[in-house]
């Protein structure tokens, strides 16, 4: 059963994970000084720092699953940046022709010095999926994490650089890394790229990370890694903010909305006169859409996309579905953590979006959902507005339903 919580006072804020991950930098000092262009290495000498975002046994437990599907998506094996085939380290099910690791293969060629790539870990591990979660509160863009295990005196991919910016969270082991380099100033949308090795000129900068250690590497900055003696782990955190270009996708489709923009460009058969009317009348259509679009309305647009983008936050959430026909006016009920939502409202309704869905309201509960959103965590019987006691209860299992709201504690009902 769900713990009896005694409320004394309002939580602090919570502790800012950015802020934690790049310490002892400060967020200002990192955009200000190396965001997109300058390459930042931190020595913390505490094999510990990261014991809540991944841990080996975090890996050893994934590992065990027996069901682990093996596409280039999930997994790799690699040398020197090569693949190894799926058929080399996987058993194919005769039915459904999908690949799953075979672990006693898999083993086998990482003692043998191959690297492990876990790609999209932080869908794979709960822990490292809440922290990144956290991050993209914060940050308001998305991460991907890779995590790379290579046996010791190894190398697994071969000089390269990236489309985007990474933070590198040593996890166990040591690996010296090598940055060179930025043949591309601020590279975007395009894959890794590999460079050979008769072009490097000597290393700009060259670290050993050790375990707690972080690295930040702007896109475009050549690197390469080596494993020393024994095995190292490092998680590859992956930044993928909007770029200012990416704004003219959102005047792309704001000009689908007109009927002028619609219509077809000049054809084989115009003629000159016709071509040159719809030159100027498009000028006209483009200034005029770029002078009476504000930018603040298309960044609000692409922040619109990541909300919706983001997947349920489930943490506890089945505990939840089990406990919640016990809830009651002095259960305690809190918004679930890292969530990101928005809310529109006019004069008759109140539409709350998040996760994929967004969920409409009567305009009268507007104190009530207020209330639920500004409070760290409220008993169903504080919940305020213009509503009775049954009323707060249905809000607030529905709520809890939808994944917007999580139970904090069953308190026993009161008996007078």
């Amino acid at each position: 059963m769900l713990p009896s919580l005694k409320i004394t006072s309002w939580p602090m804020k919570v502790e800012s994970q950015f802020a934690r991950l790049i310490s002892p930098c400060t967020i200002e000092d990192f955009f200000q000084t190396y965001w997109e262009t300058k390459t930042l290495y931190l020595p913390r000498n505490d094999a510990s720092f990261y014991g809540s975002v991944l841990q080996p046994e975090d890996i050893d437990l994934l590992l065990q699953n027996k069901a682990l599907l093996a596409d280039y998506n999930n997994f790799r094996l690699v040398d020197q940046g090569n693949k190894l085939s799926l058929e080399d380290w996987c058993d194919r099910h005769s039915k459904s022709q999908q690949y799953f690791i075979n672990n006693d293969k898999l083993y086998s060629l990482l003692h043998q010095g191959l690297t492990l790539t876990i790609n999209g870990a932080h869908k794979k591990i709960p822990k490292l999926r809440h922290f990144c979660s956290a991050l993209e509160c914060e940050l308001k863009f998305k991460l991907r994490t890779n995590i790379y295990i290579t046996p010791p005196q190894a190398q697994g991919l071969a000089p390269h650089y990236d489309e985007h910016d990474v933070f590198i969270l040593q996890i166990t082991g040591e690996k010296e890394w090598k940055l060179y380099h930025s043949p591309v100033e601020l590279p975007s949308h395009i894959r890794d790229q590999s460079i050979g090795r008769h072009k490097l000129a000597e290393p700009e900068l060259t670290v050993m990370l050790q375990p707690g250690d972080l690295l930040y590497i702007p896109r475009g900055v050549v690197h390469q890694a080596a494993s020393q003696e024994t095995t190292s782990v490092h998680a590859s955190l992956g930044l993928y903010p909007t770029f200012a270009y990416e704004l003219l996708e959102e005047l792309v489709t704001i000009a689908q909305a007109d009927p002028a923009f619609r219509k077809a460009i000049p054809h084989g058969f115009s003629s000159s006169e016709q071509q040159q009317a719809f030159y100027e009348l498009f000028q006209t259509l483009s200034q005029y859409l770029i002078s009476n679009v504000k930018t603040e309305e298309l960044v609000e647009r692409k922040h619109k996309v990541f909300l919706c983008d983001r997947k349920s936050e489930d943490q506890g959430r089945f505990q939840d579905l089990i406990y919640l026909p016990q809830l009651n006016l002095n259960s305690v009920v809190a918004r679930r953590p890292n969530i990101l939502f928005s809310v529109d409202r006019d004069s008759t309704q109140i539409v709350l979006n998040f996760y994929q869905k967004s969920l409409t309201f009567p305009i009268f509960l507007a104190t009530s959902l207020t209330d639920l959103i500004d409070h760290p965590y409220l008993a169903v019987k504080d919940i305020g507005g213009l509503i009775n006691d049954a009323g707060r209860l249905s809000l607030a299992q529905n709520l809890i339903q939808e994944g917007f709201l999580m139970i904090k504690a069953i308190e026993p009902t009161s008996t007078s």
